[in-house]
C-alpha cells in the first residue's frame, strides 16, 4: 500500500465524517444506543493517518507519542501513589487523543501538498461534502426534526437547533470555520457575493442560538471586509468602503428592534437567568466560572511541583464531583498541568504558523482568513471551551489552517481578470 492509495483512503474518509457523526447522534438521541459508528469511524481514520507517517515522517509520529505520554502522565502518577480511583482513566486516552488528531492530520496534509498537485482541489471537496451535511442537518432542525441545541426535541421552547449532531457543544465552531472560510472566499470573489453569505451566515448563527455561534458570525462579518481593504475601508472613495459604512449605519439603527425581537428569545431568557444569579461574568462563562472555582480549591488541596508541571489528570475531579470547568486552558492545566498547556498552544501554533507567514502577502488570498479565525477559536476555547478537545473540530480544523498555504501563483493564469477561487 504505497501514500498516493492511503491518501485516496483518507481524503473521502475526511469527506464524509460529519455524516458519520449524524448517523452517530441519530441513534444516540433517537434509539438511545451507541454503536460506537463515530469512534470506529474516526479510528480507521486515525490508523491509517499513523500508517502514512511511520513510512514517510516517523518523527512526526514520535513527537506526538510523546505529547501523549506527557498528556497521561500526570492521571498514571495519581492512580498509582492511590489519590484518585483511576474511574475516568479511559475518558481520558479519548481526551488525549482529541488533542493530538489535530496535529496528526496537520502532518499529513503538509506532507501530502508537497507532492499532489490536486491536494487544494481535494481539500475543497472535504469542505463541500461536510458543509452540505452540517447545513443539512440545521435546515432539519429548523423544520422541526433532530434536536436543540441544548437538548431535547425541536419545539418553541427549545433553544436554537442542531439537528442529529450528539454534541452540540461543538458545532459553534464547527460554524465558525465554515463561515470564516466561505465568507473569505466570496469577498475574493465578489462584494455582492459575500453580502450574500454574511446573511446567509447570519441567519445559520441565529438558528444554532448560541452566543459563541450568533457572536463569532457577526464579529467574522464585520471583520472579513476590514481584513481584505484595510485602510481603503475608511475611505469612503470605493463601492466597498461605502457599502461597509451603509451596512454599519443600518445596524446601527437596527440595534434596538433586533434587542426587542432577541428579548422574546429562549437564549435571551437563559442568560437572563445567569445575569441574575452569577452576574456579568456569568452571563459570559455560563456559569463556568463557578467550575473554575470548585476545581481550583481541588487543585491547591495539596499541589506539588509535579502536579504544577503535569496536573492531576482527570479522575482526581472526577471523584470530587466537578471534574471539568469546559473552559480549555483552564481543564488543561488542571488535568496535564503547565505542560498540557504549553502542548496546546503548540498545536495552535503549528495550526497558524502560515497564515501568520502569508497574511501580509496578496497572493495567499486566505491567510488573513485563517488567521483571524484561529484566533477566534482560541478564544472561544477559553470562553466556551470544546475547541482543543473537540472531536469534531480535530478533522476540520487543519484542513482550515491549510487553506493559508493556498496561493493564487498556483493556479494556471494568475491574471486578475481570469482568477478564480476553486
Amino acid at each position: 500500500m504505497d501514500d498516493s492509495l492511503i491518501s485516496r483512503i483518507i481524503f473521502p474518509l475526511l469527506s464524509m465524517f460529519l455524516l458519520v457523526d449524524a448517523i452517530n447522534g441519530f441513534f444516540l438521541l433517537s434509539v438511545g444506543i451507541d454503536f460506537k459508528i463515530s469512534v470506529l469511524y474516526k479510528g480507521l481514520l486515525l490508523s491509517l493517518l499513523i500508517v502514512y507517517l511511520l513510512i514517510y515522517k516517523p518523527s512526526n509520529v514520535l513527537l506526538i507519542f510523546g505529547f501523549c505520554l506527557l498528556l497521561i502522565l500526570g492521571e498514571t502518577v495519581t492512580v498509582l501513589m492511590l489519590q484518585s480511583s483511576a474511574k475516568m482513566t479511559g475518558f481520558l486516552m479519548q481526551h488525549v487523543v482529541k488533542i493530538v488528531s489535530p496535529l496528526l492530520l496537520l502532518c499529513f496534509l503538509l506532507h501530502r501538498e508537497l507532492s499532489d498537485q490536486r491536494f487544494f482541489h481535494r481539500i475543497n471537496i472535504v469542505f463541500r461534502a461536510n458543509c452540505l451535511i452540517f447545513l443539512g442537518n440545521i435546515l432539519a432542525g429548523i423544520f422541526g426534526y433532530g434536536y436543540s441545541t441544548y437538548g431535547g426535541s425541536v419545539d418553541s421552547g427549545t433553544i436554537g437547533v442542531k439537528g442529529f449532531f450528539y454534541a452540540g457543544n461543538e458545532i459553534s465552531a464547527i460554524l465558525v470555520v465554515f463561515a470564516g472560510l466561505y465568507l473569505g472566499k466570496s469577498y475574493a470573489k465578489s462584494k455582492l457575493l459575500f453580502l450574500l453569505a454574511a446573511i446567509f451566515w447570519a441567519l445559520v448563527g441565529f438558528a444554532i442560538s448560541t452566543k459563541t455561534a450568533i457572536l463569532a458570525v457577526m464579529i467574522l462579518v464585520m471583520a472579513t471586509p476590514l481584513l481584505y481593504e484595510g485602510k481603503r475601508i475608511w475611505r469612503l472613495n470605493n463601492p466597498p468602503s461605502l457599502i461597509f459604512l451603509a451596512a454599519l449605519v443600518f445596524a446601527l439603527f437596527q440595534s434596538y428592534s433586533l434587542y426587542l425581537i432577541f428579548k422574546e428569545t429562549a437564549l435571551y431568557g437563559r442568560m437572563d437567568f445567569f445575569f441574575r444569579n452569577h452576574g456579568i461574568i456569568g452571563v459570559i462563562l455560563s456559569g463556568r466560572d463557578l467550575y473554575l472555582e470548585s476545581m481550583w480549591q481541588n487543585f491547591v488541596r495539596s499541589v506539588s511541583i509535579f502536579n504544577m508541571l503535569f496536573g492531576y489528570g482527570i479522575s482526581y475531579y472526577a471523584d470530587q464531583m466537578v471534574y471539568s470547568a469546559e473552559l480549555d486552558f483552564a481543564d488543561m492545566f488542571f488535568w496535564h498541568g503547565i505542560i498540557g498547556v504549553l502542548i496546546s498552544i503548540t498545536i495552535f501554533a503549528a495550526l497558524s504558523i502560515y497564515a501568520l507567514m502569508h497574511c501580509a502577502k496578496k497572493h495567499y488570498p486566505f491567510a488573513k482568513t485563517v488567521l483571524m479565525t484561529n484566533l477566534m477559536l482560541l478564544f472561544i476555547a477559553n470562553l466556551s471551551g470544546h475547541i482543543f478537545t473537540s472531536g469534531m473540530l480535530a478533522f476540520l480544523w487543519p484542513c482550515f489552517a491549510m487553506m493559508a498555504k493556498y496561493s493564487w501563483l498556483d493556479e494556471p493564469s494568475t491574471n486578475k481578470a481570469t482568477r478564480r477561487i476553486r
